[in-house]
């Protein structure tokens, strides 16, 4: 049967389109946004690092130590979908092992979207941490908790829903005396629960180029806190 000149017409500007499209290159993606150098200065540690903590209780020492540290480019695709990239950033994971307290990894996430920057979020930190226990031979996912944000105002109480707790942060702006040493830029976190730690109350002191300088966990009621002795730090 012959074919219309109005339809072969159709299938001609059809068959352009399909070719149009085919030629057409996808969109470039968008410049990684890198992570602050504050942040790294607090969380981001390599292998070679190490801390030692007493135990106000037992007197017992800690030791925790840099096990790995995974850095990556995390890209998030447009509207749920990865057809186009909106927003790429770079991102980590850090493992840590304890003579005491097992593995844990430490995993950085981004909390809001372009065009805001750290300065010009109305959500909160752009950036938090989560902890979690590192369970290699485990088939169930042990959980983690928000422990560190950054970055929100200094010298202001706040606080922010973490995934099972509520977070009340408070950075330092001036240097602050804690167990007896002076420390510059301590951001103080307090959970009501950390699912990182068996679900208990806990309570970290982080101090840029050093980490975690002091812990503390309430269990059963009872507080106890594990001092920062001595460390190696490789950043």
């Amino acid at each position: 049967m012959p074919v219309s000149t109005l339809s072969f017409q159709r299938i001609l500007g059809l068959a352009v389109v399909a070719v149009g499209a085919a030629c057409q290159k996808p969109a470039p993606e968008p410049e990684s946004v890198l992570l602050p150098a504050g942040l790294k200065a607090y969380t981001l540690f390599e292998p070679g690092t190490y801390w030692i903590y007493r135990d106000s209780v037992t007197r017992q020492l800690d030791s925790v130590w840099v096990v790995s540290t995974q850095k990556d480019i995390l890209r998030i695709g447009a509207g749920g979908t990865f057809d186009r990239v909106a927003l790429k950033y770079e991102a980590f994971t850090v493992r840590t092992s304890s003579t005491i307290s097992g593995s844990h990894y430490y995993t950085i996430h981004r909390e809001c979207d372009l065009p805001y920057r750290e300065s010009q979020s109305t959500k909160g930190p752009c950036w938090v941490l989560e902890r979690g226990r590192y369970l290699p031979n485990s088939t169930a996912d042990a959980g983690g908790e928000l422990v560190f944000p950054y970055s929100i105002d200094k010298d202001k109480p706040t606080f922010l829903i973490a995934y099972t707790a509520v977070m009340y942060p408070y950075w330092y702006s001036q240097p602050t005396i804690l167990n007896g040493a002076t420390y510059a830029g301590l951001l103080q976190v307090k959970l009501t629960t950390d699912i990182s730690e068996g679900g208990w109350p806990t309570h970290y002191y982080w101090v840029p180029g050093q980490g975690v300088v002091l812990r503390r966990i309430n269990r059963n009621g009872q507080w106890r806190t594990w001092h920062l002795v001595r460390n190696h730090i490789v950043q």
